[in-house]
């Protein structure tokens, strides 16, 4: 009867959770920036460049804190559900570790919003420490096809190498984080009995993990085409 009643009420909550997520990503998108027009505004720190930056950072704070938000939401779901005790607050233990991460991260996002923000007026600051993986593009869109086949066009410079170089580092990262983020879910998976969500979860961590091996090598090609651009130059 546990079984029964657990899959109706797992699924209804996982897709009221993505539908808001989905509402507060549409509403926020306008100001977020792709990883490479964050590279690009972040090395060229005009005024104008750090104002965007901050409107960017800002807009990323919000979406972590409404992921935080939903993350709590799905720990007292968790308590609350027909699973056995211990099952429900191990998956609860998994969600509020994330929000606590992405509480963390939008506070230094926040930060680093009003870093820029002092920058764009031209008053001294002194960047989050924790700052820098978003300076870099962590959290950050991902470029349209259009804006990197652009790129991968002109690549010829170092400068150009590196970009691609970077934005390939962050996207292995991301993948990584994909992957670590399924294998979470799918011990919570198991825990709880759906044996076959578990194995697909574990097939999803591989793709990830792939994804991620062949961005690592893309990274490292576009390091070593920058270092005989440099040599040109």
């Amino acid at each position: 009867m546990r079984a029964i009643r657990l899959r109706p009420l797992s699924i209804g909550a996982l897709a009221l959770l993505m539908f808001a997520e989905t509402a507060a990503a549409q509403t926020q998108s306008s100001a977020i920036l792709n990883t490479l027009e964050v590279q690009e505004l972040v090395t060229r720190a005009q005024p104008g460049d750090h104002a965007r930056l901050s409107a960017h950072f800002a807009a990323l704070a919000e979406r972590y804190t409404a992921d935080a938000k939903q993350h709590t939401a799905m720990a007292q779901a968790f308590i609350g559900s027909p699973i056995q005790r211990i099952a429900a607050e191990r998956a609860a233990d998994h969600c509020r570790r994330l929000a606590q991460l992405n509480t963390q991260s939008a506070t230094t996002l926040r930060e680093l919003a009003a870093h820029h923000d002092k920058l764009a007026a031209g008053t001294p600051a002194t960047a989050p420490r924790a700052g820098a993986r978003f300076e870099a593009g962590a959290g950050a869109a991902t470029p349209s096809d259009e804006a990197l086949r652009q790129l991968a066009a002109k690549a010829s410079t170092s400068a150009d190498h590196r970009a691609l170089e970077e934005y390939f580092v962050t996207q292995a990262k991301r993948y990584t984080a994909d992957a670590d983020e399924h294998v979470t879910t799918a011990g919570i998976y198991r825990s709880t009995g759906f044996a076959a969500a578990a194995s697909a979860c574990d097939r999803v961590v591989k793709l990830w993990r792939d994804a991620a091996k062949e961005a690592s090598a893309a990274a490292a090609q576009h390091k070593d085409l920058a270092g005989s651009a440099s040599k040109r130059q």
